[in-house]
């Protein structure tokens, strides 16, 4: 009998889905659909109604689970969105700004061994609890050195929930790292998430249970790992960069290659992340998102403004820029609104060279502006296209309007109008090597900007390529030289990227006194569509092998099924006051005067602690893998004889991580 599941990735351009058979690692049927940003669940619908109408033979009783990799917590944190905090501090000030402004400051804290240095003022609490009640939707404690000690943080978080009944989340529960800024940061944006997500979860939920699925639903995390729905409903924080995160595990199941540069080339952006013994390379520090630094466990990715959807321009003295904008692909919109093709033929001979709104520009209505008084010419454009887009050059004569006075900018800012203009996709259907919509619009809009570009629209082509190819190289070679340890972007000074474009130049580098060139050692999966028209080029001007897996386009839906359940719980040992040893866990801290008794107690607790969350996502069987890093300080130069006794004992540090497959 088959083992299935359904994997579902909502990007930021598409929603990806793939039928998968869990036991043969074989797509049974995959889609691509447009993500409806604003309500994901419709492209979610969209996705689900293709995959079972292609595989109506399944058994649904078959489908082992259904899971989701999901844009909506970087989105939100990006865009500010989510519920209101209140945020209960304990024992400190905070010294850097907060994503929050619904803060209350009460005594309490501990020092770094886990004493109480200060009594927790529970008065002050209920007072601030019944302040913000009616301000906020969800709450956040987080207190002083709560690693050492969580006491204090589960005092309030009882409070909270008798006084208000409304989510809560405390700052420990979610990390046991240090650094109290970025753990206040996580339990804020947790609780901002919280209703977000479980909106999400329940419009899934009702859309697979009305198909008569009744598998369980999944998330993937920042890491790549797997989390049941409930999982995410208390921990949404964990599901940023999911979608990077699925796409490198995917990645790896299609390719097979365990080490290796995944490169995923999206609509809108491209990343580039580290496979190391057949897991994401992790972000040491935490995930940064919409400026703000966590203590989320996350995959370590470059980002930039880089793909098939990112606006091409050429401004009056003919440069030529690539991103990082996001626009509507001319042979896509023209795919939906046919006519648009003859409102760009109109505008072909006109003469755009010396003007700086991009002559084959569309508008695309998307939804009202809200907290925005508009201008009545603003108002007169909304209403123009409010059912059916149109070009700038349309527009314009429609409203009697110079081109250049349009007042569509700001519109475009707040979300409520999108554009459609020259992308990168649009070149690729004039060159022949993506023609899934409407070529003819493609091409006339590329004509007009190759004018600007002073070349005829096959040689404009061919520049756009090169730069594209050489911005996904320069990316490669930038992240890899981070990892070598490089003090800076080679990006951003002006003799680093010279060598950058020389070493890159490839074939096209003129001969001179001094040769530059790259190799790179490692080979480059590359994921996304289409692959394989930008990453060949980008992979030889750096002398790398490439692997180009088949299905490569529906990558991160792979990726949604092919992860593991994983829970990590770490627990620190160090030197007791007065003699012993104490362990801080999750949730406790423990004192022992031996050594050896300290480890068992560390271990058996760990393993306890980390097979109940794992037991949250998965009913199979659990492997448990126990990692110890001791740490000494040397006492002078050890001499013959004496060995470990001229070392000082610091602390040991004991990560103990319970595996498991989602399904059984």
């Amino acid at each position: 009998m088959a083992s299935l599941a359904l994997g579902i990735d909502t990007g930021g351009t598409f929603t990806d889905g793939v039928l998968f058979d869990l036991e043969r690692k074989e797509i049974l049927a995959k889609t691509k659909v447009i993500t409806t940003r604003h309500n994901l669940a419709a492209a979610i619908d969209n996705c689900l109604d293709i995959l079972l109408g292609e595989a109506k033979w399944i058994d649904l009783g078959h489908l082992k689970m259904v899971s989701l990799s999901t844009t909506l917590a970087t989105n939100a944190v990006v865009e500010g969105q989510g519920a209101e905090v209140g945020l209960i501090l304990i024992g400190f000030t905070p010294q850097q700004s907060l994503p929050t402004p619904h803060i209350a400051l009460i005594d309490g804290g501990c020092d770094i061994r886990g004493n109480i240095r200060s009594a927790l003022d529970l008065p002050a609490a209920r007072n601030a609890i019944l302040k913000m009640k009616d301000q906020v939707d969800a709450f956040a404690v987080s207190g002083y050195l709560s690693v050492r000690n969580p006491v204090q943080e589960l005092q309030v978080q009882k409070l909270i929930a008798e006084l208000t009944g409304y989510p809560v989340v405390a700052a420990h529960q979610l990390t046991s790292a240090l650094g109290l800024h970025e753990r206040t940061n996580t339990a804020v944006l947790n609780a901002r998430l919280m209703p977000l997500i479980t909106d999400l979860i329940n419009s899934v939920k009702k859309s697979i249970t009305a198909r008569g699925i009744r598998a369980p639903l999944m998330v993937v995390r920042g890491d790549g790992s797997l989390i049941s729905e409930q999982v995410a409903r208390e921990k949404p924080i964990e599901t940023m960069l999911s979608g990077p995160a699925a796409s490198i595990i995917g990645a790896l199941t299609l390719s097979g290659v365990q080490d290796g540069i995944v490169v995923d080339v999206g609509g809108t952006t491209t990343d580039v992340a580290v496979l190391q013994n057949g897991r994401p390379a992790l972000n040491k520090e935490g995930a940064r998102v919409g400026g703000w630094l966590t203590r989320v466990k996350a995959a370590d990715i470059v980002t930039i403004g880089l793909g098939g959807d990112s606006l091409i321009q050429v401004d009056s003295r003919g440069a030529l820029t690539i991103g990082p904008q996001r626009v509507f692909p001319l042979s896509w919109i023209a795919s939906c609104y046919p006519y648009l093709t003859d409102e760009l033929a109109v505008i072909r001979e006109a003469d755009y060279t010396s003007r700086h709104t991009p002559p084959a520009t569309i508008l695309v209505f998307i939804k009202e502006p809200l907290h925005l008084k508009l201008t009545d010419t603003e108002k007169q454009l909304i209403e123009l296209i409010r059912e059916s887009p149109h070009t700038l050059h349309q527009i314009g004569e429609t409203l009697r309007r110079e081109v250049e006075l349009l007042p569509w900018q700001r519109l475009v800012n707040v979300g409520s109008v999108h554009r459609a203009a020259v992308t990168p996709s649009d070149i690729l259907h004039l060159t022949g090597e993506f023609t899934l919509w409407n070529s003819d619009a493609a091409k006339l809009g590329v004509k007009m900007l190759a004018r600007r570009f002073r070349a005829e629209a096959g040689s404009f082509a061919q520049a756009v390529l090169e730069e594209f190819h050489f911005t996904l190289a320069a990316l490669i070679a930038d992240r890899l030289a981070a990892d070598q340890g490089a003090p800076g972007s080679l990006l951003e000074e002006a003799g680093s990227r010279f060598l950058l474009r020389q070493m890159l130049s490839g074939k096209k580098r003129k001969k001179g006194v001094i040769e530059f060139s790259m190799a790179v050692n490692s080979p480059l999966i590359a994921v996304g569509a289409p692959v394989s028209a930008y990453l060949p080029a980008a992979a030889e001007k750096l002398n790398a092998r490439l692997y180009l897996p088949e299905s490569a386009e529906v990558a991160n839906a792979v990726g949604t099924v092919s992860g593991q359940a994983v829970e990590t719980v770490s627990l620190l040992i160090k030197p007791g006051e007065g003699g012993g040893y104490v362990v801080f866990g999750p949730r406790s801290r423990e004192k022992f005067m031996d050594f050896n008794q300290a480890v068992a107690y560390a271990r058996e607790e760990g393993r306890r602690l980390a097979c109940a969350r794992v037991a949250a996502s998965t009913a199979a069987e659990v492997e448990v893998m126990i990692n110890r890093q001791d740490k000494y300080a040397q006492l002078g130069e050890a001499s013959a004889g004496q060995g470990n006794d001229r070392k000082m004992f610091i602390e040991s540090m004991i990560e103990v991580s319970a595996i498991g497959q989602p399904w059984s």
